[in-house]
């Protein structure tokens, strides 16, 4: 399961801001409806490899960009460690 905060709509969001993309045009370039990029962002549909390795080309950025990274799953990963001590000791 992908972690809150850290999941690849998550990055697909910052980049396409980062670099100036509507929901639109994010839309066109992998081939759906603007309706089914919601679904993806909203994380009820899964990013498929070749809509991340399209938005890579297009945007030019590393296809890396899109996922977490380590720093980022080890932060969450203590977060995660903290609440269930704190509800542990509740």
């Amino acid at each position: 399961m992908t972690k809150p905060g850290v999941g690849i709509p998550a990055k697909v969001r910052g980049v396409a801001a980062e670099k100036g993309y509507t929901q639109e045009r994010i839309a066109l370039t992998i081939g759906i409806s603007r309706t089914q990029l919601v679904e993806r962002y909203a994380g009820r549909t899964s990013f498929k490899a070749d809509e991340i390795l399209a938005l890579a080309i297009d945007m030019r950025v590393p296809v890396e960009r899109f996922f977490p990274s380590e720093q980022e799953l080890r932060e969450t990963d203590r977060r995660v460690a903290v609440a269930a001590a704190a509800g542990a000791s509740s």
